[in-house]
């Protein structure tokens, strides 16, 4: 059987869709879940799918079998090296259901020393392309097209820009990197500090409604403070020009459609 060098779970995803184009040597793409994959030899391993990290995401089995069962049924195929795709939240002092999933399969990593694994834990990803649910996208419509929305001021977040975390992945892979790893800028932004970015980045102001405490794990220590000495990478992007960038993208976005 034929060495693939690269597998991709989740690859129409938001950081998969990118990764894909970076990699070099033979790729196989999953859009979705593991559940498709087939015993293919694979040097390197890259499991970015998931579920539940978006508001919609209530099918609490689903998340088990996202972020669980469909890892541990690539790691019986043995890959050279694997990268999972954890998350920051896992440091939480509330834990969700999907939080919950991805610390599980973090321990069975940690209890498989065997397996080269490398595991990752970006921080807010953002950038062209993100989620429309997500804060910025919202704040972004709410300026632009005068949308309502409901936001609590004060949660703290790191964000990191979407080519910052795939730099960081391939150079992981590059290097066949083992161990925890964090993304971040290691710099905490309240949600009105983001919102005054946006609305410095498109000259207009948002339709906010304020309110307090949407989420009951959200902290004002969510954020990169120390990564481990042995990791050498920084980011590139500051939050600003990921915004403007997006704004940018709306902008041409909404003249190409001719909305």
């Amino acid at each position: 059987m034929a060495m693939i060098e690269n597998c991709v779970t989740g690859s129409s995803g938001f950081i998969g869709s990118r990764l894909v184009k970076k990699l070099k040597g033979e790729t196989k793409c999953i859009r979705h879940s593991a559940i498709s994959y087939t015993n293919d030899s694979v040097n390197r391993f890259f499991f970015l799918s998931t579920y539940g990290n978006m508001a919609h995401h209530t099918n609490q089995m689903e998340i088990v079998r996202a972020n669980v069962k469909d890892l541990l049924s690539v790691l019986w195929t043995s890959p050279l090296w694997t990268l999972y795709m954890s998350s920051s939240s896992v440091r939480l002092d509330v834990q969700t259901p999907y939080s919950r999933s991805k610390k599980a399969e973090e321990e069975i990593l940690h209890a498989l020393p065997e397996m080269k694994s490398c595991i990752v834990r970006p921080y807010s990803v953002t950038g062209v392309g993100e989620q429309k649910e997500h804060l910025i996208p919202t704040l972004i419509r709410s300026c632009m097209e005068g949308e309502e929305m409901t936001l609590d001021p004060y949660p703290v977040h790191d964000f990191i820009d979407v080519e910052d975390v795939v730099d960081a992945i391939i150079k992981l892979a590059d290097d066949r990197v083992t161990g925890t790893f964090e993304f971040g800028n290691g710099i905490p932004y309240t949600n009105k500090e983001v919102q005054e970015l946006v609305e410095h980045a498109t000259g207009k102001r948002a339709n906010v409604k304020f309110t307090t405490h949407l989420r009951p794990y959200d902290s004002s220590t969510w954020y990169l403070q120390q990564q481990p000495t042995n990791w050498y990478w920084q980011p590139k992007k500051f939050l600003s020009t990921s915004i403007e960038q997006m704004v940018e993208a709306y902008r041409n976005e909404k003249r190409d459609t001719g909305n």
